[in-house]
Parts: C-alpha cells; sequence; structure tokens
C-alpha cells in the first residue's frame, strides 16, 4: 500500500495519475487531499483551475493537527477492510506533501511501519 502525498497547489485525483503505471491489484493507491482547496493564478488572474494545499502559515499548527486527525481516521477507514500486518506500508510525498507524510509517520503513536 501506498500513501501519495501532492504538493502545494495540486490535487489528490490529478496528482494520483502519475502513478498509474505501478498501479496493479496488488498495490492499493492512496492519494489523501489537502483540507485547504483554492483558486489557482495564472498571470496575476484567477484561473477556474484549483488547487489544494496542505496548510498555510496562518495558524499552521491547528491546520497540521487537523491533517494528522485527518490522515489517521483515513489510515484506520482503509484498514478496517485489510489485515494490517499483511501489508507494506508506503509513505511518498511530492513538496508540500512530503512535510505532510514526514509530520504524520512521526506522529502516530502505533507507528507505520511496515
Amino acid at each position: 500500500m501506498w500513501f501519495v502525498f501532492h504538493g502545494y497547489g495540486q490535487l489528490a485525483g490529478r496528482f494520483l495519475r502519475h502513478f498509474e503505471p505501478i498501479a496493479d491489484p496488488s498495490r492499493l493507491l492512496v492519494a489523501p487531499e489537502g483540507l485547504s482547496r483554492f483558486y489557482l493564478e495564472s498571470e496575476g488572474r484567477r484561473n477556474e483551475k484549483v488547487g489544494a494545499s496542505w496548510m498555510t502559515r496562518e495558524d499552521r499548527l491547528s491546520e497540521i493537527a487537523d491533517y494528522v486527525r485527518y490522515l489517521d481516521a483515513l489510515h484506520d477507514a482503509v484498514f478496517r477492510t485489510l489485515r494490517r500486518d499483511a501489508v507494506s506500508l508506503h509513505l511518498l510525498g511530492f513538496s508540500q506533501g512530503t512535510a505532510t507524510g514526514t509530520r504524520w509517520a512521526c506522529s502516530v503513536p502505533y507507528g507505520l511501519t511496515g
């Protein structure tokens, strides 16, 4: 199982497309999305495209706590249907997603080993 974390301004669905070459029935890909969405800008103008962010510097610690709880809940939901001891768990992040995945892995009391 791979948890893949998008970078700043990306959406999980678009980011997940980059992993299609490694998707197969033996590999589950989980792409959570940052909790804050916003309109992307192009040449100083608001664009129709939307991006997501894991956090901003405004109330940063609360935003980190929010996404850690969200990722804990997602992890628990996924493992309600799978045996945890039968699955190797991998984390991969891009840009802001790297810090997100690392913070989450370091905060989990039961550990994200495997």
